[in-house]
Formats: C-alpha cells, sequence, structure tokens
C-alpha cells in the first residue's frame, strides 16, 4: 500500500503516500488516522459512479479524478466530495467539487460544484458507504 514516495501536506507533516483508489474498505478510525492528511475539518474524495470504486486523500479534487482515470474510470462516471471532520469525528459529507460541475451540467441534476438530486447523492452515498465507515 505504501511506496518509496514522500507526500508532504498542508498539515505540515510528511506522510508516506497511500494508494489514492481504495482497494480495501476502511473503518472510520483508519480513515481519520491515515487518510486525513490535507485539512483537519475535511478529506476529499472523488468517486466512480458505475465502476463503483473510491479515491480519497490529495489536496485536489482533481489529483484524485485524474487516478480514477488512469485505474480505469471514465470522467463522465467521476463525482467530487468532502466527508466532514469535527472534533476528529466523521459528521457529514458535503457533494462539492469541481469535477461535479461538467457532470451536473450534462445531467441536468444541479448547478456548479454543488450535487442536488437525491437520487444521485443516494447512490453516491452507498458508495463511499460500501468502502468507508
Amino acid at each position: 500500500m505504501y511506496n518509496e514516495a514522500v507526500l508532504g501536506n498542508g498539515l505540515g507533516m510528511r506522510q508516506e503516500e497511500k494508494q489514492v483508489v481504495l482497494k480495501e474498505h476502511i473503518d472510520n478510525d483508519r480513515l481519520l488516522a491515515e487518510y486525513n492528511h490535507f485539512a483537519e475539518d475535511i478529506i476529499k474524495f472523488c468517486v466512480d459512479r458505475k465502476r463503483r470504486v473510491v479515491a480519497i486523500d490529495r489536496e485536489m479534487h482533481i489529483e484524485m479524478e485524474h487516478e480514477l482515470y488512469d485505474d480505469g474510470s471514465d470522467y463522465s462516471d467521476i463525482y467530487g466530495g468532502n466527508i466532514v471532520v469535527e472534533d476528529g469525528e466523521v459528521v457529514d459529507i458535503e457533494w462539492e467539487a469541481h469535477p461535479n460541475i461538467e457532470r451536473n451540467r450534462i445531467l441536468h441534476i444541479g448547478a456548479g460544484r454543488v450535487i442536488t438530486d437525491e437520487k444521485v447523492i443516494q447512490e453516491l452515498s452507498e458508495i463511499i458507504n460500501e468502502w468507508i465507515g
């Protein structure tokens, strides 16, 4: 799960780089301990709606979007969001990210960076729950 690269992050720490695309389910304790390196209050992620896979823990959503693409995803199937962390606990998911702009436009399911279609949110939330929690 590790490679030789060392990743600097926004928290001023150095962390061995982990795989971005999850290959196994992780619980919330592991999520917070091992995949929370760029901001104290959010963990960014991208979801491939068609392949039902998740990429997490990079500074920018576009980095995870590219990782999913390199892993076999089609850009049109990738959505992004943020896991909200308060006081060391996972408290919510925000469906706001750059990859959503184009998906919303094409599918007419929202405006801008925020996903507002409840059916899409429910499906993406189910995928997140398959991998994290």
